[in-house]
Formats: C-alpha cells, structure tokens, sequence
C-alpha cells in the first residue's frame, strides 16, 4: 500500500496544491473568471460581478 500522495507525484510528476482557488463562474459584464473566495465579488439575481464597479455597469447605474 502506498500513500495517495506518492500516487499522485508518480503518475502526474507533481503535487497538486489543494489551497488553489476554484474557479466559479465568469463575471457577466466583462467575462472576468470569477474565483471562490474572492474579496471583490458581487452576486445578484441575474449573476455574479468581479466587483460592484462591473455590477454598476452592466446595470447602467450612475454615481452621483
């Protein structure tokens, strides 16, 4: 028996990092990969911005 991790070293010649983000989607007014943990991202009902900046945007929100 041998450890999963020797496993995987020999058959892809690396360790993979665990800690790497997952990729969730796309932001939908500039096609921005979105990434979990993100500090930035902002969800709403139609989908989910890399930040409110795109959000205002997509919305054609105006600051005053």
């Amino acid at each position: 028996m041998t450890h999963p991790d020797i496993l995987t070293m020999e058959k892809l010649g690396y360790l993979p990092p665990e800690s790497a983000p997952h990729k969730i989607g796309y932001c939908l007014y500039c096609d921005e990969p979105l990434f979990e943990g993100d500090t930035e991202l902002t969800e709403s009902t139609d989908g989910m911005f890399c930040s409110m900046d795109c959000c205002h945007e997509y919305y054609e929100i105006r600051h005053i």
